[in-house]
């Protein structure tokens, strides 16, 4: 049975809370052949200028939305400058939409295969986007032709680590070392590899001796960590407070001490440390943030100890930025307090408008709190500062929709369409969001061809696999094709009372209702209960196994959780004849 959940459609992300939804923006521009790009008038060529040049400064001043519009401009004029596709693909980044800026980065390698930035961009991306060969091919071309370009040695040490190779990463930086030494941070990565390797004794043994050769808060703070991951706390503690006794304002030992005093249970006098650090100006804002939002993964702690949180928070925000105050939003939220998440949220779009994320972040709030008219008006509002990003265009139509305005969500969703890449996952999302929504305006058709391009794309999508089959089987049509569906979906997630409901409809339609009986129970096992429509399928088929009296009993529930007409008269009905 379709039981459409809104959280299912969308669920936009708070840190620690909900889930983030990535971007999506993108302009359908085509790449030129470099070998058919028309010399520029005199014209055209002070136009591609001055807009270029408007571009990187608006680029300059995160104004993202305008700076997108501006490179876009000089593509229409000259579809051939590579600059503006490799700029395009650092702007998408820092936004958040990957696939787009990995199309953009692909497209100004294609423009100028001989620049090697782009090439460094666009392996970097790809690494990003975990897609590991690629960038790591990429990487061996562009060690070739700069071998002295440390940089490119690092970077595949890191996608090796990523991409779970240890091995391989620790060959990368051991070909650093024999080029340029050993650095601290170098070395720091390799004892984390060692330890990775299952190499212990020498990691330890490697980090003593760099340790006693040239004694460095670096050095000793590594030992603390690694003592306390090997359980031997104090001797952990032992190195933190060396490591600070070279460097009172060393982050790494500070927050490992602190951190032993919670692993330790001493939560007063971690809560007292931490203090102590998050009001040293010294102590980086980006530090302090990534501790915090590891803490805050502990949501019993936050709530349990939420004064102190409040107080580390108020240090925090005596520097606030585009990281903090979210991170802040969720916190409030995550302890409760949805209504002050709220206006943190929007006090951080008003602070940073042409700041992407501190749109996201408000969305997500308003969605989570199930603010529709104002998630509906500031949806409108990021569609008009972000043109090229379906994701607002979604969550409009999320909003529309909520506010029974379906025909206007299908509308959205069809402009965001040609936003999104071919086969992207937020093209799947839209078209299995539009299968749902024509079906609840009757256009059976295009639902089904909604559902059909969402399953050539994803064969596995569980959610269309059921709605899809769910309504063929209310049309009586395909029922081998829904049994199909319906039966791999229950395949996926067996214990879904929802695609149990679903398979047992379908059976019992097809005249198998002994079959339908023993799914329905499973069904029950597993949150039937809880659902109007279900109980009322599972009392049809006891009904026509001749189980009046048990029929009756589900009936009756069904009604209170919904009080349908329909179900008082097959009620009324079976009473009748008794």
């Amino acid at each position: 049975m379709k039981k459409r959940n809104s959280n299912t459609i969308w669920l936009a992300g708070l840190c620690g809370l909900m889930l983030y939804l990535g971007a999506c923006a993108t302009h359908r521009v085509p790449v030129a052949d470099p070998l058919k790009v028309k010399p520029l008038t005199e014209k055209q060529r002070l136009e591609k200028d001055y807009y270029f040049s408007e571009a990187l400064k608006t680029y300059a001043l995160n104004d993202w939305g305008k700076a997108q519009s501006l490179f876009l401009r000089v593509i229409k004029i000259d579809p051939g400058c590579d600059a503006c596709y490799y700029q395009l693909g650092n702007l998408y980044f820092h936004i958040g939409a990957l696939p787009q800026a990995i199309s953009f980065s692909e497209s100004a390698v294609r423009l100028d295969t001989t620049n090697f930035w782009y090439k460094m961009q666009l392996a970097r991306f790809y690494a990003v986007d975990e897609r590991y060969d690629e960038a790591s091919n990429l990487y061996m071309k562009l060690m070739e032709l700069r071998p002295d370009l440390q940089d490119i040695t690092y970077d595949l040490a890191v996608l090796y680590i990523n991409a779970n190779e240890p091995e391989k990463a620790l060959d990368m930086i051991d070909q650093a070392a024999e080029k340029y030494g050993y650095s601290e941070q170098a070395a720091g990565v390799r004892i984390e590899l060692l330890q990775i390797l299952g190499r212990h004794e020498e990691a330890l043994e490697t980090l003593e001796q760099l340790a006693e050769a040239a004694p460095s808060a670096h050095y000793y703070s590594m030992l603390g960590e690694v003592y306390s991951d090997m359980g031997q706390d104090s001797l952990g503690f032992s190195y933190f407070e060396k490591a600070l006794e070279l460097n009172a304002d060393f982050m790494p030992a500070l927050f490992g001490q602190a951190d032993y005093y919670r692993r330790s249970g001493r939560l007063n006098i971690f809560f007292d440390k931490m203090k102590a650090i998050y009001a040293n100006e010294t102590v980086e804002q980006k530090y302090k943030m990534e501790y915090l939002s590891m803490l805050l993964r502990m949501p019993q702690l936050s709530r349990t100890f939420s004064q102190q949180f409040d107080t580390l928070f108020m240090y925090m925000r005596t520097l606030p930025d585009t990281l903090t105050e979210p991170l802040y939003g969720s916190y409030l939220a995550q302890i409760g307090k949805t209504d002050s998440a709220v206006t943190v949220f929007k006090d951080n779009v008003s602070k940073y408008p042409n700041n992407y994320d501190a749109w996201h972040h408000y969305l997500s709030i308003l969605y989570f709190v199930n603010k529709w008219d104002t998630l509906d008006k500031y949806a409108s509002s990021a569609i008009q500062r972000f043109s090229g990003d379906p994701s607002f265009y979604i969550m409009q139509a999320i909003a529309q929709w909520q506010l029974k305005n379906t025909p206007r969500a299908i509308n959205l969703l069809e402009k965001a369409l040609p936003l999104c890449p071919v086969n992207s996952p937020q093209q799947i999302e839209i078209y299995s969001m539009l299968g749902d929504f024509y079906h609840e305006v009757k256009n059976v058709k295009k639902s089904f061809e909604a559902y059909q391009k969402v399953l050539s794309m994803d064969p596995d999508n569980i959610i269309v696999l059921n709605n899809y089959a769910y309504y063929l089987c209310l049309e009586g049509k395909q029922m081998d094709k829904a049994y199909e569906m319906s039966k791999k979906a229950i395949t996926f997630e067996p214990n879904n009372a929802t695609y149990l409901d679903t398979f047992g409809w379908i059976l019992f339609q097809t005249g198998r209702a002994i079959e339908a009986k023993a799914i329905f129970r499973n069904a029950m096992l597993y949150g039937g209960k809880e659902s109007a429509v279900i109980l009322d399928h599972y009392a049809d088929v006891l009904h026509a196994l001749g189980e009046n009296d048990l029929a009756s009993v589900y009936w009756e529930l069904s009604l209170e959780k919904d009080k349908n007409p329909e179900v008082t008269k097959k009620l009324e009905q079976i009473k009748l004849k008794k």
